[in-house]
Formats: C-alpha cells, structure tokens, sequence
C-alpha cells in the first residue's frame, strides 16, 4: 500500500518483483502459475501540476494454448501512464482525447500489486495459442463415424 500522489508529487520511483502465485486473479487465468513479475511505478508532475505515474511490469505468463491446448510462454510486458485523479473528481476534457493516458480514481492509499495485477489481466490476448500448431488428434479411433451416416442406417430400418 502506497500514497500514489505522493509518490508523484515528489517524482519517486518505486520497483519490486512479485511471484505470479501471489496474484489470486490473474493465477485463474493462467495454465501454470511459475515465474515472477517485475514492475515500476514512476511517479511524475506536469507543469499544470497534474499527477501521473507510469506503470511497466513484464512478466513470461503461461496460458493454455486455445487451438492445440499446450502450454504456451506468453511474454507480457505493459507500460501504461496513468493520470492520479481524487475520488470523485471530473476528468479533465483535455484528457478525454488522450489515448496515451488512462485516469485513475485513487485512495489515500493504494494496493500496488493489485494495479499491476489489474493491468496484467487486461493485457492478456482473448484467444491465446501458438502462430503455428495442430489440434489434439483424437488417438485410438480409425474413422470417425458421422452422424448422417447414422441416420441413414436408421432411415433403412424403418
């Protein structure tokens, strides 16, 4: 738990690694929970006096690959320049334009690995799989028998 504002206010910096198996939500979305994320958090004050932090982690996630169900070594790496706003404050309308920033409400205090956790979870591919790969081929059956095929044998009974 830090002070995000002051963090930025006074242009600190502030790094950690963190095992993937302490993130609870992002583990649901993994096929293994090995390895560990890296992250940065720097804090930043335009001179308009507007708090920013920019966020890096980078981390090897393993996902289940969706087309030949292995395992697939998703390299994930996310930066992201975050704008500190007060509960309940208005976004500013210059930054309704901006693509290159995201605003965030934040409490006196807030949980650093739950945000990068977020961040995480948000950069991860809908369908992950390989570029290149086959799907499991079923093993033991010769030919597979079709269902038309099925219905004709019964359509002759008749």
């Amino acid at each position: 738990m830090i002070d995000l504002r002051a963090l930025a206010k006074d242009g600190r910096r502030v790094q950690g690694t963190v095992p993937v198996e302490r993130l609870g939500r992002l583990v649901e979305s993994l096929l293994e929970p090995v390895g560990s994320v890296e992250f940065e958090f720097q804090g930043e004050r335009d001179d308009e006096g507007k708090l920013y932090v920019e966020l890096l982690a980078r981390a090897d996630l393993v996902l289940q690959c969706q087309r030949c169900l292995e395992a697939l070594v998703w390299p994930c790496e996310v930066s992201n320049r975050l704008l500190l706003l007060r509960v309940g404050d208005a976004l500013p309308d210059d930054e309704l334009e901006n693509d290159e920033v995201d605003a965030l409400e934040v409490e006196p205090l807030t949980d650093l690995l739950a945000l990068v956790e977020d961040e995480l979870l948000l950069s991860l591919p809908l369908v992950p799989r390989h570029d290149d790969c086959e799907p499991p081929v079923k093993t033991g059956v010769d030919e597979e028998i079709s269902p038309f095929a099925v219905l004709r044998q019964l359509r002759g009974k008749v």
